[in-house]
């Protein structure tokens, strides 16, 4: 890896050290204030009027371009809107730099000898920055995204995010419009030709989920529009493929799309047995972009994937917007859609299991099988309609309908130290269930600054479920310590399921202006809320017992139940808060402080055909939340936010926690309630950051982000567990002082661009530990299981010739015990990846990857080798595709998870090697076809 790693910094040096440059300086001035014009364009083209590159100049009119081809000629243009245009020729010397001042007039002269007229590639126009796709000369078929590669300050991230200036671009639109319904930028970026672009803008816009909310970051959302050229503003484009391999494996996609000015309509679908995920019509349209340069290298059959899985999957949306308009603050648009997706899974495995007890570890083996077939129609709407800033309107609605079968074989064995076998159970399921979905969620924002009293947040939901399922199981146990535990049960399980939950939250932000007028309250903002929920289940269990001596199935009277549950929550909550501003010309700082007292009043009933489980109960608990925010932005540098919040709430035991319905079906895993189990009291604190240079000047783009959460729980439910030498095991819940936990998510991504070349640094990293006490086999123990994940990744691409990919992650998980008696244990994996794109020749494309994966209870690391090769032909809307999967067939599924009580590693069946031959066909279209005509914008 670490001649890897040398090789890629190299080949980076090299590509930028291969040849002496030449720098231009200067300023840019007013004729007559002589006052220094920022953000004014400076291009350099060569002799074939094409661009080479471009600065803005800043502040005080001052810009420098370094890294300038010398003893060539090339013209300098500089140009600024309202002013004529600047041009000279330049002829640069190797290690010498050529400055100039430069004033330019508000009238239309032009006293130099050379005349150039030339596209503008960027400009600022007013507070937009708008981009001109005319000024780069690329292939006829590039997209969006490989223009977007060119502008100096952009980065396309790995992962299909797009920064500027390090910043994140929040939000992509064309012609102020989310394109296709879709929030992700692929979709526009890799499908829409640079050739239907009349220019692409970047401008801020205030976080609409922010409204009223002023303990949210002041600082906006970085937007970026595509304009289509009004030829363009209709047309379509999609993607239908389909290929054979051997071991019978097979795929096929369709994606299409068609758009026009108000409306937009796709339909996507897939058919595979190489678990290749096609879940929802969003991933149908991302994962079957047009663009080639940098494909997906793993959108394929996934081989860590548990099983073999057909899956399918077919639907469409509809996009109208009811208004045409540039304006993205504007919007009256409706949007529904469909989807059928359903699997036919084959699943075997392995588990290995070590089990902490008293006496020593207990290793349990289980092998499985199963089949599982699953059908799934989802039926959804959205509909959006804001008229400006201080409103926002937002319906959505979802119906599903879902049916389930399955049958499934389970064979355990339990070991001692000794390896000596204490006992086996065989169990047999089958399972059948059916079930629908709806809901609702409908919220309304208004923020009214001129007349306060008027500012409201009203969010109201409801849903509803309902569901039939049944299920046979027989189970086998047999024990080698004690015969008299011998079990064999035939058991059949019915079940009627309906819930249904209604809910909505009122924040009111005019308390301030309607009890205290237009005082000012020290700069004090005043917000009340209303929390209120409604939630409703029922369920009908009969359970019924074979019976050998009648021949027939008896019921069961100490599982079958009817069940209702009914709980009612009310909040109401007053937030005090108050902001400390500071701003100047170089940026500005923000702190807000906020705290918030809560009234949380429940109820929470049950009736039960059981007598002990009718509980009537109500609480009342007062809460106190606080939370501080700072926000600091430096002009043309950086930008950072902080923010920390601490909650305190409270829990109470569900009716299924105190009198558990005891099922023994399972003999390695029963369980038991406690009627004494009291309240729980949770303190958490939470905090989240970020953290993206702003600075047109750096060849680098930096951005960071963390979260984590800190809850300590006093008076949790925890286990007390009692392991029996035949490995019976069983559960009681009980109460214990309390339990600890930590949550941390970070990432750091750098990235440079060495003129059409680029280099990125991608990394993240997860870090989890809980402690909990509990009870193994009488014994007080406090359990403490500790993850941690990183995943690092390096990628470096050489123009548009060649991409390459570097990863490494790395898994650790410990389980450890306070008991002297009890043992603790780990475990750990890693993998290493590799990725080549090469797009040579032309209309070629060979691509591999490489993962070494490495796991503590392999004998020897496995590799996974794919390799592919890509063809485009007709005009490059034809693609014959050649994939060749586990080429050292050594590919195994393997994972690692812990818990408090044990370590387990599991082993399932999935993909082998296989060959799979593709072809695909793009079609696309975008406007009216357009008559090519001699470029003549530039005189000598």
């Amino acid at each position: 890896m670490k001649h890897i790693l040398f090789f890629c910094l190299f080949l980076g040096w090299y590509t930028t050290a291969l040849c002496q440059t030449g720098r231009i300086t200067g300023s840019v001035m007013d004729a007559e204030s002589k006052s220094p014009l920022e953000l004014a364009t400076v291009s350099i083209f060569g002799q074939d009027s094409s661009m080479i590159t471009y600065k803005l100049s800043d502040k005080d009119g001052r810009f420098t371009i370094e890294k300038l081809p010398v003893k060539k000629n090339l013209v300098l243009n500089i140009s600024y809107t309202g002013y004529a245009a600047y041009s000279r020729p330049l002829l640069l010397e190797a290690g010498k730099t050529d400055t100039l001042a430069v004033i330019l007039s508000l009238h239309n002269k032009d006293t130099n000898a050379v005349v150039v007229t030339a596209t503008i590639p960027i400009k600022m126009n007013g507070d937009t920055l708008e981009i001109n796709p005319a000024a780069f000369k690329m292939k006829e078929n590039a997209v969006a995204e490989e223009l977007l590669n060119q502008v100096s300050g952009i980065t396309i991230w790995s992962d299909g995010s797009i920064t500027v200036n390090g910043k994140k671009v929040s939000s992509v639109l064309v012609d102020g419009k989310p394109f296709m319904g879709s929030s992700d930028p692929r979709v526009a970026t890799q499908n829409l030709p640079k050739s239907a672009i009349d220019k692409i803008q970047l401008y801020q816009e205030i976080d609409r989920n922010n409204i009223n909310q002023p303990d949210k970051p002041k600082d906006s959302l970085l937007t970026m529009n595509i304009k289509l050229k009004e030829g363009s503003k209709k047309g379509f484009f999609g993607k239908a493929g389909a290929g054979i391999g051997t071991s019978g494996r097979f795929e096929s996609d369709l994606s299409f799309q068609m758009y026009n000015q108000k409306t937009s309509a796709g339909i996507g679908g897939g058919f595979n047995n190489i678990n290749k995920n096609i879940g929802n019509l969003q991933e149908m349209f991302q994962n079957n972009t047009y663009r080639n340069y940098n494909p997906n290298l793993y959108n394929v059959g996934r081989f860590g994937t548990n099983g073999i899985n057909k899956n399918h999957s077919f639907g469409g949306v509809v996009t109208h917007s009811f208004i045409e308009t540039p304006n993205s603050r504007q919007n009256n648009r409706l949007s529904v859609n469909y989807n059928k997706s359903g699997s036919d899974a084959f699943m075997t495995d392995v588990v290995l299991q070590n089990r902490t007890t008293l006496d020593g570890l207990q290793f349990i083996r289980e092998e499985g099988r199963q089949n599982n077939l699953q059908d799934k129609h989802d039926l959804g709407f959205n509909y959006i309609k804001t008229n400006s800033y201080s409103d926002n309107l937002n319906v959505n609605g979802n119906m599903s309908a879902g049916t389930e079968n399955s049958n499934s074989t389970r064979f355990s064995e339990v070991r001692d130290t000794l390896n000596r076998l204490q006992s086996t159970n065989t169990i047999n399921t089958r399972q059948n269930r059916r079930s629908d979905n709806e809901s609702v969620n409908v919220s309304f924002s208004r923020g009214a600054y001129e007349d306060p009293l008027k500012a409201f947040n009203l969010n109201v939901n409801a849903r509803r479920g309902k569901s039939e399922s049944g299920r046979d199981v027989s189970s086998q146990f047999q024990s080698f310590t004690n015969g008299s535990e011998n079990t064999a049960t035939n058991r059949h399980y019915a079940n009627d399921n309906e819930s249904l939950n209604v809910g909505g939250t009122l924040d009111y932000s005019g308390l301030k202006r309607l009890l205290f007028g237009r005082y000012n309250l020290l700069g004090l903002n005043l917000r009340f809320s209303q929390y209120v929920n409604l939630a409703r289940t029922t369920d009908d269990n009969r359970v019924e017992d074979y019976d050998s001596t009648t021949k027939g199935y008896i019921a069961n009277v100490n599982l079958s139940n009817y069940n209702k549950r009914e709980e009612f929550e009310y909040t109401p909550s007053l937030s005090v808060s108050k902001n400390f501003s500071t701003w100047n010309e170089n940026g500005y700082r923000d702190l807000n402080l906020t705290v918030r007292v809560l009234e949380e009043i429940k109820t929470d009933k049950n009736l039960s055909s059981f007598a002990k489980r009718n509980l009537d109960r109500s609480f009342q608990f007062r809460r106190y939340e606080g939370s501080l925010s700072y926000q600091k932005y430096k002009r043309e540098k950086y930008v950072y936010y902080l923010y920390s919040n601490y909650t305190k709430n409270y829990e109470y035991a569900s009716i299924d926690q105190l009198y558990t319905i005891v099922d023994d079906i399972n003999a390695y895993n029963t369980r038991f309630g406690n009627p004494l189990l009291g309240n729980r009291t949770n303190h958490s604190v939470n905090m989240n950051g970020n953290f993206n240079t702003n600075n047109p000047k750096s060849v680098y783009a930096v951005n960071g982000n963390f979260n984590g959460s800190i809850r300590r729980s006093l008076n949790p439910v925890a286990d007390s567990i009692i392991n029996e030498v035949s490995g019976k095991r069983r559960y009681y819940y009980i109460n214990v002082d309390k339990s600890e936990n930590l949550n941390l998510n970070y990432s750091f991504n750098i990235s440079r661009k060495l003129k059409k070349n680029s280099i990125q640094l991608m990394y993240n990293g997860q870090f989890s530990t809980g402690k909990s006490p509990n009870y193994i086999d009488g014994a007080y123990n406090t359990s403490t299981t500790q993850n941690l994940s990183n995943q690092l990744n390096l990628q470096y691409s050489l123009g548009s010739l060649l991409v390459f990919n570097l990863g490494q992650s790395f898994q650790r998980y410990q389980s450890l015990q306070t008991s002297e008696k009890l043992r603790s244990s780990s475990t750990n994996s890693g993998t290493t990846k590799l990725g080549l794109v090469l797009n040579f020749p032309a209309r070629f494309t060979l691509s591999s990857t490489a993962d070494r994966v490495a796991n503590a209870n392999l004998a020897k690391p496995t590799v996974l080798w794919n390799g592919f090769a890509t063809y485009r032909f007709m005009k490059e809307q034809g693609e014959l595709k050649l994939s060749a999967m586990d080429l050292l067939q050594q590919y195994q599924n393997i994972s690692n998870s812990v818990n408090g009580e044990s370590t387990t590693t599991r082993i399932t069946n999935g993909l082998q090697q296989y060959f799979l031959l593709t072809f695909s066909y793009f079609p696309r279209k975008f406007g009216k076809t357009e008559i090519k005509k001699k470029d003549t914008s530039t005189k000598w």
